[in-house]
């Protein structure tokens, strides 16, 4: 195992609820199962697709390293941190813009009176930036980070921050480049448990740029088919770390 020196980055899509709606269905005599079924399929389709479309941005700055649930954990060992923390923390930005697009794109998928179709809008897209040492250790025939960095940044996405939508850099990345460029951030210090409390600046974006929803002229039939098609050939999150996932050699 070699240790290294680099970026640690999380993205992470939040927003859905807990589908309280699937649990009552379950107990529906015989339609139950099924629309319990069709919601959890419905769920994972759409954040298979979001998470790919992340991936495909970032493909060019960052390894994905594995899929956690709704989040995927990437890293990079930059030969020059300090310029290469501008570029990523600009692809990060566009990021929000990409999401909220392909959102806007889905919107299809509000034909399904599903839990998770009908909370589409309520997904927003959160990334944590850390830069720090961590290990390149190999588990089965795949590559994993690991270390206490790697810990201190799944721990700040547990935080005290009232939004749903920016991105946390900690001050290791700060101290690589003068944050100031990207306007007024939110200075604060969050709690990691078992660790020191970590100074994080945060950058929130603006919603104006991409709040407008362009309602397509499609029929309802129309939509219903193209939501059909969807689910049926959006890859799975299995598939997706199959496909990323650094092997190791």
């Amino acid at each position: 195992m070699v240790n290294n020196q680099g970026f640690i980055v999380l993205v992470d899509i939040s927003g859905y609820t807990k589908f309280i709606r699937m649990h009552n269905m379950r107990k529906i005599p015989f339609l139950g199962k099924k629309f319990g079924k069709n919601t959890l399929e419905h769920a994972e389709t759409v954040i298979s697709d979001l998470l790919e479309k992340i991936i495909e941005k970032l493909d060019d700055t960052l390894i994905v390293n594995k899929l956690q649930g709704d989040a995927a954990l990437f890293y990079s060992v930059p030969e020059d941190p300090k310029e290469y923390s501008e570029r990523l923390i600009e692809k990060l930005k566009d990021c929000f813009e990409l999401f909220n697009n392909r959102l806007n794109e889905l919107l299809f998928c509000k034909t399904c009176v599903c839990d998770p179709c009908q909370q589409l809008t309520n997904l927003k897209l959160k990334s944590f930036v850390h830069y720090g040492e961590f290990l390149i250790k190999r588990v089965s025939r795949f590559e994993e980070i690991a270390g206490e960095d790697v810990i201190i940044a799944h721990r700040l996405m547990k935080n005290s921050i009232n939004s749903s939508e920016y991105i946390l850099l900690t001050d290791n990345v700060a101290q690589l480049k003068d944050l100031s460029y990207l306007g007024k951030l939110d200075q604060r210090k969050e709690k990691c448990e078992g660790l020191d409390d970590v100074p994080i600046s945060v950058y929130y974006p603006d919603p104006s740029a991409y709040e407008n929803q362009e309602q397509s002229q499609a029929s309802f039939f129309q939509k219903a088919l193209t939501m059909k098609r969807f689910f049926k050939n959006v890859k799975t999150r299995k598939a997706l770390e199959e496909q990323y996932a650094p092997q190791a050699t």
